[in-house]
């Protein structure tokens, strides 16, 4: 005789926001717009996205109450003590959460003082107390096996992460500071162990009402990861409690290197009819080569003058790996400027003989590099001038060195045609 296996239909509960707070901590993949978590619970800590709970081990009872119902925990706290904040107006109430209206999308609550119908996409729900003990029947082995807890993964939007990166000069050094923003989009605290930090795509920081911060510090902290073609970061084994609608900020590793040149560079394009002086505008540039792994993204730079940092431009780096170089264009330069002069020109059509003047002027104390790229309308030819080389088919490049306080003009002749 055949042993038939007996199956149970376990409820898993969406959105626990009577979460206890000494759940068990669960594992997650913190992604830059979402989160792929593994736990082992009766209730899932947070909302599983439609069609991603993936049970994890062979046998397992079937898995009911599964509806898409983004407002789920707020069912499970009806008349639960509740407070309820705006989402963008200071605004917040506590009471008991008595009635759900959802055909028109409200709740009611209320305490001894009042009973009011508020909208339920305007506030955050946040529970004040978790199911009685008293309210909760003794369970008999069979219900007990019932409600069995066992390990699942899921994807959710309520637990993602943004970079904060920085690049901080000072003197000859630069130091590159990265920091990670988790957030906790969810009305449950989250104890997050074991898990990974993803970087995946730039993606814009989850912002809230009010934003409550906290600095998770650490002294030992392991490198930027990349593997399989994936950039991730570990947390470590230590527990990370993260407030509901949150952020909280955890260091990320960071370096210092030597800033190998500084260049003041300036671009224009150019046409054989130009007449006149054509002012330079030149940026401040800065390279340096990484000394440890870190994050692709945008980085926002600051100059440190004693303990103060004055902001300049925000620039993307797309490898970020050790050794690597890279070119960081900071804020416009105000110690070197100039213009470009078309002394003659054979002809403002193409071909066309021109003789160009670059007039630098330094207004510093110290010498300065320079370089000038100049695009034309056509294919250049470099006839005279040392000091212009060619760098494709229709630019140039002008560069040097100028010392202090000082003045100096370049000459050089090209052929520019189809």
């Amino acid at each position: 005789m055949n042993n038939q296996p007996a199956y149970f239909c376990l409820s898993i509960l969406l959105g626990a926001s009577a979460h206890s707070a000494f759940a068990a901590p669960i594992n997650a993949v913190i992604g830059l717009d979402n989160s792929q978590i593994v736990e082992t619970s009766q209730q899932l800590s947070l909302t599983p996205n439609t069609g991603s709970l993936l049970p994890l081990q062979e046998n397992f009872a079937p898995i009911t109450h599964l509806e898409n119902n983004l407002n789920a925990n707020w069912f499970d706290l009806i008349n639960k003590k509740v407070r309820v904040e705006h989402k963008q107006r200071d605004l917040n109430y506590t009471g008991t959460l008595a009635k759900i209206e959802n055909n028109t999308r409200s709740f009611v609550l209320s305490n001894k003082e009042f009973s009011m119908t508020l909208p339920i996409d305007d506030f955050y729900l946040i529970p004040l107390e978790n199911p009685s003990t008293a309210e909760t029947k003794p369970e008999s082995k069979a219900d007990a096996d019932k409600t069995a807890p066992y390990k699942v993964s899921y994807q959710t939007n309520e637990l993602s992460w943004s970079p904060q990166l920085s690049l901080i000069f000072e003197n000859d050094k630069v130091s590159v500071s990265q920091q990670a923003l988790i957030h906790n989009n969810s009305s449950s605290t989250i104890q997050v162990q074991d898990s990974l930090l993803h970087y995946s795509r730039s993606t814009a920081p989850q912002l809230f009402k009010a934003e409550r911060n906290s600095l998770a510090m650490s002294a030992d902290r392991p490198d930027i990861n990349y593997q399989d073609n994936e950039v991730s970061y570990s947390l470590g084994g230590g527990t990370l409690s993260i407030a509901p609608y949150s952020n909280t900020l955890i260091p990320l590793p960071s370096s210092d290197s030597n800033i190998d040149s500084q260049t003041h560079k300036a671009k224009l394009y150019t046409y054989g009819n130009s007449s006149g002086k054509i002012d330079l505008n030149f940026y401040n540039n800065l390279s340096f080569s990484f000394e440890k792994n870190g994050l692709p993204g945008e980085y926002k730079t600051f100059w440190k003058r004693g303990d103060l940092l004055i902001p300049g431009n925000t620039v993307r780096l797309e490898t970020v790996r050790e050794g690597s170089s890279v070119d960081v264009m900071t804020n416009k330069s105000q110690d070197i400027t100039g213009y470009l002069t078309l002394v003659s020109a054979s002809s403002q059509k193409l071909p066309s003989t021109q003789v160009w003047e670059a007039t630098i002027e330094n207004h510093s104390n110290t010498a300065q590099k320079y370089s000038i790229e100049q695009s034309t309308n056509g294919v250049v030819d470099i006839l005279e001038g040392n000091d212009a080389v060619p760098i494709n088919a229709n630019s140039l490049l002008v560069s040097g060195e100028i010392q202090a306080n000082s003045k100096q003009t370049i000459t050089y002749k090209i052929d520019v045609k189809n």
